[in-house]
């Protein structure tokens, strides 16, 4: 489609159902079947029509069409009860193909959303943290909870507007009914209506919709075409200045899949060649990595060439460690798409490669030429992934800035939220990026940044041996309770944070690895065995005084890591 994106958009007011979830036949059935059971005589097709509507309006319109009269609020009450707990039990409502790219387009164009429904579903609400994580802050949503008149009058909009602080000539309203259409234009904005149900086009038509797509996959093409991507455009720039004699881009499965279509204007990803390796710690390999070397032979790259790294933190220490070792190292870009990457990974100059079942046993000192840090890309992460970075940012927090830990306590709010997250985000790379240049090659400072890991890769390593789900940030979550632990036992920290971590944090948040008592010994094998340790045999822990005020060195006793695990196990 050839309609340019208009001018001035400084808001994105976005639809629920039929927009974000596929879930417009459930509700249509289900308010056919609480019809029904009342004797009242409905088609399914017709609730189509009356989306954006809220639940109250739409059995008042029935009412006085079917029996003459409205509706009593009692009624309204107990009859949209029914439907709700209908409409929960006719089965997983699917987020709408195409809706991901749309959010992130936005997203990556730096447009804040502001979710506009006329629903009040909370099963539906509460799946949107899962499913979009960070696209809708809690401050930024208009259910049909906040309104007294839903679409098709403006109201919803008009709150929408507010939250946003802008004007309705500032916004971009996109529906998937008429009647949305009608509220959108209403408001005066400009109204995207997209034809995810069975209503025909000429509907929206009417209504006076701006411009119809006929799939979000197709509004979503449009949007990646039209937007501006900051990133995009600050890699060209970078890379443009460091005028490489070849361009590869590495990158894994998902990413490419995912992220890499918001590239689509990206001088660098059109002229670069492509390397794309399967996702995964299994894949964090010399295979992965021979892999790039040949692709860099192929395409004759020299001293004088750039690798491109886009992804988590398997994509930049893979594609970091071929650039240290290529030619004996060549330049490289790390543009981390997870957190965990953004805070830890891509950041420091850290490359390597998993082997013989240890993790980051191969590998090199290597400092990128430029690290991109941006929120943006984390809208195609999960719950899951997020909140394995978020152990890296709680770390950095606790080893260099309590006031940074404090404000991290509230996971949920910070995830939710993508200013939020990115400044933390930032802050922890400033962090990390002033611990490494004072100490690039890890022989004192930088050690603070190992806190949680040495107990925290031994969970992990446990799990890869027992083929158990734990993600790396999640070793590391269980990792840093028990080196607060032995922070209380052996340099006099407040118990109250080691409450507070594993209370506020640890358990709400983290899943809980199965430990078993006889697991004891093999980990603490596993930390005599890292390779931080100074001394064969002897872990080396960094431990904190207090939020803020690590250090280093740190050499318990097999029998004091013992009792510290064991009080582990107590507290989860």
């Amino acid at each position: 489609m050839n309609t340019p994106f208009p001018q001035g958009i400084r808001a994105a007011l976005i639809d629920m159902d039929g927009v974000l979830y596929d879930s417009m036949p459930h509700h249509a059935r289900a308010w056919h079947r609480m019809m029904e059971e009342q004797g009242i005589i409905t088609s399914p097709e017709e609730f189509f029509l009356y989306e954006g509507m809220t639940g109250a309006a739409t059995i008042n319109l029935i009412f006085n069409r079917e029996l003459g009269r409205d509706a009593t609020d009692n009624e309204k009450k107990e009859l949209y009860a029914r439907k709700s707990q209908l409409f929960v039990e006719s089965g997983k409502k699917i987020p709408m193909p195409g809706a991901d790219r749309m959010l992130r387009a936005f997203i990556f164009a730096g447009i804040p959303r502001v979710l506009v429904t006329g629903s009040g579903q909370s099963s539906l609400l509460d799946n949107l943290d899962n499913d979009y994580p960070g696209a809708f802050p809690a401050d930024m949503r208009v259910t049909a909870k906040d309104v007294a008149h839903g679409k098709p009058d403006p109201e919803p909009y008009l709150k929408g507007l507010e939250k946003a602080k802008i004007k309705p000539e500032d916004a971009i309203i996109i529906e998937n009914a008429p009647l949305g259409v009608r509220a959108g234009k209403a408001a005066g904005c400009f109204t995207v209506a997209v034809t995810t149900g069975p209503i025909p086009r000429e509907e929206f038509e009417k209504e006076g919709a701006d411009i119809i797509f006929s799939s979000m996959d197709e509004f979503a093409d449009w949007l990646q075409t039209n937007l501006p991507n900051p990133i995009a455009n600050k890699l060209d720039k970078v890379v443009e200045d460091l005028n490489p004699a070849t361009v590869t881009v590495v990158t894994d499965e998902n990413v490419d899949r995912l992220v890499i279509p918001a590239f689509a204007n990206s001088k660098t990803l059109s002229q670069a060649n492509k390397i794309v390796i399967p996702p995964g710690e299994d894949h964090k390999n010399i295979d992965s990595v021979i892999k790039i070397w040949n692709a860099l032979e192929d395409a004759k790259a020299t001293r004088k060439s750039l690798i491109v790294n886009i992804g988590g933190g398997l994509v930049t220490d893979i594609g970091g460690f071929a650039a240290a070792t290529f030619k004996r190292g060549i330049r490289f870009i790390n543009v981390p798409t997870t957190l965990l990457g953004a805070v830890d990974a891509a950041t420091g100059g850290k490359t390597g490669m998993n082997f013989n079942g240890l993790k980051n046993e191969i590998g090199a000192f290597h400092l990128p030429s430029e690290v991109i840090i941006s929120a943006a890309p984390l809208s195609s992460v999960s719950r899951r992934e997020l909140i394995s970075g978020y152990a890296e940012m709680i770390k950095t927090g606790l080893i260099a800035d309590a006031d940074l830990y404090k404000s991290l306590l509230d996971v949920d709010k910070v995830l939710a939220d993508h200013k939020l997250l990115e400044s933390a985000m930032k802050r922890c790379v400033e962090i990390k990026e002033d611990v490494v240049s004072q100490d690039p090659t890890e022989k004192g400072l930088r050690k603070i940044l190992n806190f949680g890991h040495t107990a925290g890769h031994a969970f992990e390593s446990l799990a890869i041996e027992r083929h158990l789900p734990l993600a790396h940030g999640e070793a590391v979550a269980h990792g840093m309770l028990v080196e607060l632990i032995l922070s209380h036992m052996l340099k006099g920290l407040d118990s109250s944070e080691v409450y507070r971590y594993a209370n506020e944090i640890l358990k709400p948040v983290y899943p809980k690895p199965d430990i078993k008592c006889e697991d004891i010994p093999l980990l603490i094998n596993l930390m005599a065995h890292d390779k931080k340790n100074a001394t064969s045999g002897r872990p080396n822990f960094t431990l904190l005084l207090e939020p803020g005020v690590p250090e280093i060195d740190c050499l318990p006793e097999l029998k004091e890591i013992e009792a510290a695990l064991d009080i582990y196990r107590d507290l989860i």
